[in-house]
């Protein structure tokens, strides 16, 4: 099956270089066989697009399969540096992960979903499903939360209305006045929790960094349930999770000459 769906206005034939693209990534590799029995495309117009990313250098035909090419990185890159965290934002989330000892984060809002953007692990930091690079819905995200609560209500409306509340694990707010009660505390409370909310078992604490009163990111601090307690969080994470998004704020707003 085609993994998108083309609006009524749009280039049928870019949409069928997507969706190969994407199938290529979510198989991390895969023979021509294996795209034609996830797509519902032609087998030969499967081939004729492979043959062109191919030319262009967009995939490597490897031991028998597709893979994406490095040319990807080159955008991904180019398309990280152009946001306005840069790479300050490195810096300061890894003096926060040495501070902590857990994983930290920096995340951005982009077409109305979470992009994980920069990483730093801490001496205790545990590996989850989070990787750089990867989208998510916002609700269930401490630092999505974050960005929910500095947009406009009729936004998070209508992204609520488009995206839904799936419930991720047991513990994932799926009621919208559950959520936006929750929202319209977190700016006042100037962090907010990820309460096992994505992983059964992984607490998370997020903060803003604003640009003025424009969120720019969220700053997010993850661990096991059991070490992350909402005690530790919020007198040790809490106030270092606060002097990072400060110190991000002023590199952001006074980069150096």
């Amino acid at each position: 099956m085609a993994t998108s769906t083309p609006p009524e206005r749009g280039v049928k034939t870019t949409y069928t270089v997507v969706d190969i693209i994407e199938t290529i990534h979510s198989l991390e590799g895969a023979s021509l066989a294996e795209l034609d029995s996830h797509l519902n495309y032609a087998k030969s117009t499967i081939h004729d697009h492979l043959k062109t990313l191919e030319a262009t250098g967009y995939v490597v035909f490897e031991h028998g399969e597709y893979v994406l090419s490095l040319k990807f990185l080159h955008h991904g890159v180019f398309a990280r540096n152009n946001k306005a965290v840069s790479q300050n934002g490195q810096i300061v989330i890894e003096e926060l992960a040495d501070r902590t000892g857990e994983a930290v984060w920096i995340i951005v809002e982009e077409n109305e979903e979470a992009v994980y953007l920069y990483n730093a692990n801490g001496s205790n930091a545990v590996r989850t499903h989070a990787e750089v690079g990867r989208r998510s819905n916002l609700h269930h995200l401490a630092a999505g939360k974050q960005i929910l609560a500095y947009m406009d209500p009729e936004r998070v409306d209508e992204i609520i209305d488009r995206t839904g509340l799936d419930p991720v694990t047991p513990n994932t707010i799926t009621d919208r006045g559950q959520l936006k009660t929750e929202l319209a505390t977190i700016r006042e409370n100037q962090v907010s929790y990820n309460d096992q909310e994505t992983v059964n078992g992984v607490r998370a604490i997020a903060a803003p960094v604003l640009n003025g009163t424009e969120l720019v990111c969220a700053i997010c601090v993850s661990g096991p349930a059991n070490r992350m307690t909402l005690e530790r969080c919020e007198a040790t994470v809490k106030p270092a999770l606060l002097e990072a998004t400060n110190e991000l704020e002023l590199r952001i707003q006074y980069p150096e000459g």
